[in-house]
């Protein structure tokens, strides 16, 4: 069973084409927001590390919308969806604070632990983004002042959606999306508006 070693010696190779699942659970599920960056980002590797002794996941229970999940795999593996199960790699037995220094394209964190502080872990790691879903009662990492600001522009340009929204919210995404300031994907924006949004991101970021 792939375990801390194995997490490690992985990363080590290939984090700078992957997206990091940190705690992932004992069953993968609810992934749509993942799988919607990783093709964004022409990443490789769908990776999921918890210390958990195992962690199983099953194709149509990874997503909550399987159709739309569906058409866009088969357009990223050009036919071949099924391509994306050899790229799902699972660690069980492997703790968040194991990864330290570890660079990793993209990190998520979906239902975070209360007291979980995982900020020091995640800057070490040098995400390009960082995700954070289901919010409420769990842990928010604090990304502000350590290299990282909230985006809302690519939210709307990685087209990710609401996760379990409450509806006694309005509006309300429940998640959080950081973008490292040093990283930038735009392509040819106009100057101004680039300024307005990084304006923006540092003061509400």
């Amino acid at each position: 069973m792939p375990g801390k070693k194995a997490a490690i010696s992985f990363l080590r190779h290939y984090g700078h084409l992957s997206l990091v699942s940190l705690g992932c659970g004992a069953k993968l599920n609810r992934i749509d927001n993942h799988l919607r960056l990783l093709t964004a980002l022409r990443l490789r590797y769908y990776v999921g590390i918890d210390c958990v002794p195992d962690i199983v996941w099953s194709f149509p229970e990874l997503f909550s919308n399987p159709a739309d999940m569906a058409a866009l795999l088969e357009a990223y593996y050009r036919g071949d969806p099924q391509k994306f199960q050899a790229a799902i790699k699972v660690f069980p037995g492997t703790w968040v604070e194991d990864l330290e220094g570890i660079h990793c394209a993209v990190v998520v964190c979906q239902r975070v632990y209360p007291d979980c502080r995982w900020e020091d872990i995640i800057c070490s790691m040098s995400p390009l983004l960082v995700l954070q879903e289901d919010l409420h009662g769990c842990e928010r990492q604090q990304l502000r002042g350590r290299g990282y600001v909230r985006t809302w522009s690519k939210i709307r340009r990685y087209g990710l959606r609401p996760f379990r929204p409450w509806p006694i919210f309005p509006g309300e995404r429940n998640l959080v999306l950081w973008r490292r300031q040093d990283f930038e994907d735009e392509g040819a924006e106009l100057n101004g508006r680039r300024f307005l949004r990084r304006l923006a991101e540092r003061f509400i970021g």
